[in-house]
């Protein structure tokens, strides 16, 4: 085995990371126009004043100039130190590896490569040829995976929690249960000798279990942070419940032995004891919360195959291999079978195929099956439908879109940022206990009550607040629901949008179109039967990747039975969304008699769109009939596609789609917190209108293309003033576009949140 060379990368077919698009093609009706109506009345247009729409931003990239990696590799069988140099020395001779580590007590290797010259399978067959078996070790940060996925540390704080909350309960009926009943209070102030008496001493046991029993974690963490000049809510915790607790045992001591008292001394054993309580079980759900979405991630891990079948290139292909996907490279050409997850991010070089991509889209796998061929981009960890197909592979390891979802996921639950910066941070919290130590100064000089509350519940209240357990809960469910929300950051900008503007199909409606109606109209081509018409429209929209496509190629397979499948040949395939929106092709119809001798094959000229499509960019004339249907169509929320034959209207399709149940809900409670609500689509006023009525929205957009809605987007976060702050503006547009999480990387001020295609939303911040 030769020396490793340069391997080379195909840069011109991925320039940036994660720069996958998944074009799903907005098929409603469309119009250069940005239309707008404000009014809760959709029977009537209002007039308003016309948006300025801003020229369109250049895409937001991430760049890949960085090309430098780190691996780490278990070596077996490393019996000889002296093994460790010859190694080193070895690996170091290839051209790409720059620095080797080997510890010769683990066997684990740590290897600095750069990606452009060599991948993993490089080193590894490698290693190999020097005689030495090895394997890839996960650096997905696994120790924290496997610790957080540990039932110990959850057990623990669940422990924590019941035991705390068994010691506590009691506290609490003693200081506000009993109280309320005479034969209560006659129990507490059961005089034990001078001074002492019974619901104390109960309470000051109680509390003493909880106070340095569940509480020692929290001391312990304390110092070990004050050592490191760090300062957190455990410091809060414990100043504010070490008062509460030594104040009530003073009093309990002063009361003993000062003579002249004969009333129950002032005790705070409740506020200490429900304050460790409440923290701990605030860590026992951030941690249930951690093992959930960590859970999701190993869940995402496993759909990787084990296994890759991979083509050897010599002009022409020369064999088949099988090697683990772990050891897939940039470069490699993998062969997919039908029914095969995809084992990597990469681009198709030949075949054709459906992929379903409902693990990144997060949305029902009939909604997300996209149609890929020669030069379209696949995300691993998709299924491949019934298509054979290869692919070069394009991102491996820590760079494909699936890690990065991971990395994003595993990011948001384990890093414990807080929601102000550092130095901000700690100044809160000194600035806390200094208000806190006056405070308490205050009353040690004048003696009233007053204050020594004030001092603690300005130290407890702070510390409650920092839990962030809805954080770390809302991130998990999140997750779960396929919306990757990163920190606490996040939370705290996103509570200043005031505007939300939703896509409608597939959005606020299920995507799932069902073809309701459809008119015939034949006068002018007498030869187009109902089964020419749906095996033509049916051929066409069989490539199409919208939900409408779908909807019209099922079913007019199912009109038919399939039986016309290989009597169609489509040519010339164009989609069109500049004025209207529609699909231009020509169609090969092979319609041979058996009863003749000769081919009658024909050729027709096939446009299926909106109405500005058909009427006017290709100037077909629509009858008033069909114009008719149409508007009723549209009145009842349907969308309407129209199909024009050889320059002549031929007919009109009409397909609903179900509202889903939790809209009118989302909308409401949007609107219930005070965050106004548009909906933006691409089809037209009517069915725009009667479908907003439906889910309670007022302000709607219509009639807009896919660059039209970012514009409009756009020029309401410069006109509408949504949720700015520190010069920023930000506007949430759910179901803009359904890219991958790595397409659009969105800036909440200076904090970074992901666009997810999951329930198919975006969020842009300008």
């Amino acid at each position: 085995m030769k020396d490793i060379k340069d391997i080379k990368t195909l840069n011109d077919i991925l320039v940036n990371d994660g720069n996958y698009e998944s074009t799903l093609s907005s098929r409603s009706s469309s119009s250069s126009s940005n239309t707008y109506i404000p009014t809760s009345n959709h029977s009537s247009t209002s007039t308003s004043n016309p948006i300025p729409i801003p020229q369109e931003e250049e895409t937001i990239k991430i760049s890949t100039e960085y090309e430098r990696d780190i691996i780490e590799l278990h070596i077996l069988k490393l019996h000889d130190p002296s093994i460790i140099d010859m190694l080193e020395k070895q690996l170091c001779k290839v051209n790409g590896i720059e620095n080797v580590e080997i510890d010769f007590a683990t066997g684990n290797a740590i290897i600095n490569y750069n990606k452009k010259f060599l991948g993993t399978r490089d080193m590894v067959e490698k290693i190999e040829y020097l005689g030495f078996k090895c394997k890839l070790i996960n650096n997905i940060k696994s120790n924290q995976l496997d610790y957080f996925t540990k039932q110990d540390v959850i057990s623990e704080w669940k422990r924590s929690f019941y035991y705390s909350l068994t010691f506590t309960i009691p506290i609490l009926v003693i200081s506000m249960i009993l109280p309320k009943f005479e034969w209560g209070l006659s129990i507490i102030n059961l005089e034990l000798f001078h001074g002492l008496y019974v619901g104390d001493l109960v309470s000051f046991l109680s509390c003493l279990i909880v106070q340095f029993g569940i509480g020692k974690k929290f001391y312990i963490a304390t110092f070990k942070e004050i050592r490191d000049g760090n300062f957190t809510k455990n410091l809060l915790i414990v100043i504010a419940t070490s008062i509460a607790f030594f104040f009530s045992c003073y009093s309990m001591i002063d009361s003993i032995f000062n003579d002249l008292s004969s009333t129950r001394p002032l005790i705070m054993f409740d506020t200490s004891a429900t304050l460790i309580t409440c923290v701990a079980l605030g860590n026992y759900l951030e941690n249930v919360a951690k093992r959930n979405s960590l859970e999701y991630v190993t869940g995402l891990l496993s759909r990787i195959p084990k296994s890759t079948t991979i083509l050897h290139f010599n002009g022409e292909i020369t064999g088949e291999r099988i090697i683990p996907t772990e050891y897939l490279q940039v470069g490699d050409v993998a062969k997919i079978s039908p029914g095969m997850i995809i084992p990597a991010d990469g681009k198709v070089i030949s075949g054709l195929s459906d992929v379903n991509e409902s693990m990144i889209l997060g949305k029902p796998p009939g909604q997300t099956v996209r149609k890929v061929r020669r030069g379209d981009d696949v995300i691993g960890g998709c299924v491949n439908g019934s298509g054979n197909f290869e692919m070069q592979v394009v991102r491996v390891g820590n760079d494909s879109i699936l890690s990065q979802i991971i990395k994003f996921v595993k990011d948001s639950q384990v890093t414990n940022q807080s929601p102000i910066p550092t130095y901000s941070y700690k100044c809160f919290i000194l600035g806390i206990i200094t208000l806190g130590i006056i405070l308490f100064s205050l009353w040690v000089f004048t003696n009233l009550e007053m204050y020594l509350n004030l001092s603690i519940s300005i130290l407890i209240l702070p510390c409650l607040s920092l839990i962030s357990t809805d954080v770390r809960v809302g991130s998990d469910i999140g997750a779960r629901n396929g919306i990757l929300i990163k920190g606490k950051r996040a939370f705290t900008q996103g509570t200043k949008i005031t505007k939300v503007i939703f896509n409608k199909t597939g959005t606020l409606t299920q995507g799932k179109f069902d073809l309701t109606h459809y008119e015939l109209m034949n006068e002018g081509l007498k030869e187009i039967t109902p089964e020419i018409f749906f095996t033509l429209i049916g051929a066409v929209e069989s490539l199409s990747e919208h939900p409408i496509g779908r909807c019209i190629a099922d079913y007019s397979k199912q009109l038919l039975k399939g039986e016309c499948d290989d009597d169609v040949d489509v040519s010339n395939f164009e989609y069109i969304t500049e004025r209207g929106t529609g699909i231009k092709c020509d169609v090969l119809l092979n319609t041979f008699s058996y009863l003749s001798f000769y081919n009658t094959s024909r050729s027709y000229k096939v446009l299926i769109g909106n109405i500005e499509f058909i009427s006017k960019l290709h100037r077909i004339e629509i009858p008033k009939s069909a114009l008719l249907i149409k508007e009723n169509q549209e009145l009842l929320g349907r969308t309407i596609v129209l199909v024009a034959i050889n320059n002549t209207f031929i007919g009109l399709l009409s397909l609903s789609d179900l509202i889903n149940p939790e809209t009118k809900l989302t909308v409401g409670a949007l609107k219930f917190m005070g965050i106004k609500v548009a909906m933006i689509t691409a089809d037209e006023r009517l069915t725009t209108q009667t479908i907003a009525s439906q889910c309670g929205i007022d302000e709607i957009y219509f009639q807009l293309s896919s660059k039209d809605k970012i514009n409009v987007t756009r020029s309401l976060q410069l006109t509408d003033n949504i949720a700015m702050w520190k010069f920023n503006r930000c506007s949430c547009f759910f179901g803009l576009v359904k890219k991958s999480i790595s397409k659009y990387e969105i800036k909440f001020g200076h904090y970074h949140l992901f666009s997810h295609a999951s329930r198919s939303f975006e969020c842009r911040v300008f």
